[in-house]
């Protein structure tokens, strides 16, 4: 049965392996955990390209979306398109990612409920708010589990009363260490999700 902690293992190897989707900095792998399709967004790593878009904050309106977070908008709509718009993306795939990469895997799985394709659900880690409530009733009908571990901050920005929200409630897991930035660690996840045996 696919689980969570197999998801945050494939979503860690979305920093390693050659990426299947690339879109300037918006890398992406496509394969199988568990014997489910799962599509892996790469978060946050030292290109600068990426520190750019996470800082692209500023709410731009997106005609299926709403008000959502510039740059991951951007990453979204870039990944739909490298898929041939939708053909890449068929029924049954889970979404996942860490930061960067999770944000962009909530955005793009809401284009894809947008468009009559939602994927089988959404799972993401440390991954920071995107959207606004016409995100939030994008996703409605869909799985969606955003984790945050320990005292992870980035799940806490960017924030704007009112305007940036998350889809869910956030799980929380794992222990809070005295560094909050190593809570947000893919590794982090991965050890917190081992010991708790989250399973779908």
């Amino acid at each position: 049965m696919l689980n969570d902690a197999a998801l945050a293992e494939f979503a860690a190897s979305a920093y390693d392996q050659r990426p299947c989707f690339a879109v300037s900095d918006v890398h992406a792998i496509a394969g199988e955990a568990d014997g489910a399709r799962v599509l892996a967004i790469r978060g946050t790593t030292a290109d600068p390209r990426d520190w750019l878009r996470d800082l692209a904050a500023l709410p731009r309106h997106d005609p299926d979306l709403g008000w959502c977070h510039g740059g991951f908008c951007d990453g979204a709509r870039g990944l739909l398109a490298a898929g041939g718009g939708r053909s890449a993306f068929g029924a049954g795939l889970w979404l996942t990612g860490h930061s960067m990469g999770g944000a962009i895997a909530l955005l793009l799985g809401a284009l894809l409920c947008a468009h009559g394709l939602a994927p089988q659900g959404i799972i993401t880690f440390g991954a920071p708010r995107c959207g606004s409530w016409r995100l939030r009733r994008r996703l409605a009908r869909l799985p969606v589990r955003l984790y945050r571990n320990g005292d992870d901050p980035v799940p806490e920005v960017p924030w704007l009363p009112a305007l940036y929200l998350h889809p869910r409630k956030l799980i929380a897991i794992g222990a809070a260490s005295p560094d909050p930035f190593a809570d947000h660690h893919m590794t982090a996840y991965q050890r917190a999700l081992a010991e708790e045996k989250i399973a779908t």
